[in-house]
């Protein structure tokens, strides 16, 4: 939602967020309240349960059940709370939002609200942090040499023991790799870092003209307990900057050909849907853009899976 895209012009107004009727001189219209009611059943008690924001613009204040949890100042930045301890299992629950559009964080339209998507996200105490995965990968010889990071934390209140077990599956969706890790422990209320070598035979590579995607399947098991499943799309392949010759992707030379995009769009303000994301990206391929420049700010995790 942007609230912003439905305000009056005003010429009083900030000449590069496109004179719409918010900011400081119109304080009455630069402060929303957003109010959500959900229902948590009494079954996901021993649970840890996260209220997670994509972007909020701006200055975001979450309360839970009258709990204020948090608070994120900029309109870019994800933000994740922790609301397990504020709810009220098996009945009624309530999330209020304050946003205040009353400041400025760049030159150009911004909008107001919550604009980008939210998630409420159900995990067992030990489970893989967000955006917990990294995958690294080196082609050599015909096979691709991966180096997987994972991030766990354990927000229970003893020591746990447990293995990670990674599947790599391929754009068709067969597995191509697996490993299981050693026994590992994790002490209370304390996140770790993993890492796992993983080998790719005769990989199918991503390019631009087949921008094939693996899928990494992460499973973290606790005896005979599956504690988390956790998915991470991915793209085997080589890039690397020539100072003399410039961009080469799979060995192959590419001129970069691409605009600098703001996120809003004619009609929705910043508050874009998903489909509206791809269409943008299929009419700038038609163009001829190879490249995309986001600007001036983390995109939304929507156009980097469409990008992918």
């Amino acid at each position: 939602h942007d609230w912003a895209v439905e305000a009056p012009f005003d010429g009083r107004a900030s000449h590069s967020h496109g004179y719409k009727a918010i900011g400081p001189r119109f304080p009455d219209a630069s402060v929303g309240w957003y109010r959500r009611h959900f229902a948590i059943a009494e079954a996901e008690l021993g649970r840890r349960i996260c209220l997670e924001f994509d972007g909020v613009y701006r200055n975001a204040r979450v309360f839970v059940n009258g709990f204020f949890v948090g608070e994120a100042p900029s309109g870019y930045i994800p933000a994740s709370y922790d609301i397990t301890d504020y709810l009220n299992y098996g009945g009624d629950n309530v999330v209020a939002v304050r946003v205040d559009a009353s400041m400025e964080e760049g030159w150009f339209y911004e909008g107001a609200g919550i604009y980008r998507h939210v998630w409420l996200t159900k995990t067992s105490p030990l489970h893989v942090a967000r955006d917990g995965t990294w995958v690294r990968t080196e082609v050599k010889d015909n096979a691709a040499n991966l180096a997987v990071q994972t991030t766990l934390a354990n927000d229970s209140g003893q020591v746990v023991t447990f293995q990670i077990e990674h599947q790599v599956l391929a754009p068709d969706g067969r597995a191509v790799a697996q490993t299981t890790s050693t026994v590992l422990t994790l002490d209370p209320k304390a996140t770790g870092e993993f890492t796992a070598p993983c080998t790719v035979a005769a990989p199918r590579l991503w390019s631009l003209e087949d921008p094939a995607l693996h899928t990494l399947v992460t499973l973290v098991r606790s005896g005979s307990a599956v504690m988390d499943r956790y998915e991470t799309r991915f793209g085997i392949r080589t890039a690397h900057f020539d100072p003399e010759r410039g961009f080469f992707l799979n060995g192959k030379r590419v001129t970069l050909q691409g605009t600098n995009n703001h996120q809003d769009h004619a009609g929705v303000g910043v508050a874009l849907p998903d489909a509206l994301q791809e269409f943008r990206l299929r009419q700038l391929l038609a163009m001829g853009s190879n490249t995309y420049r986001a600007s001036h700010h983390p995109p939304t995790p929507e156009l980097l899976d469409a990008c992918d």
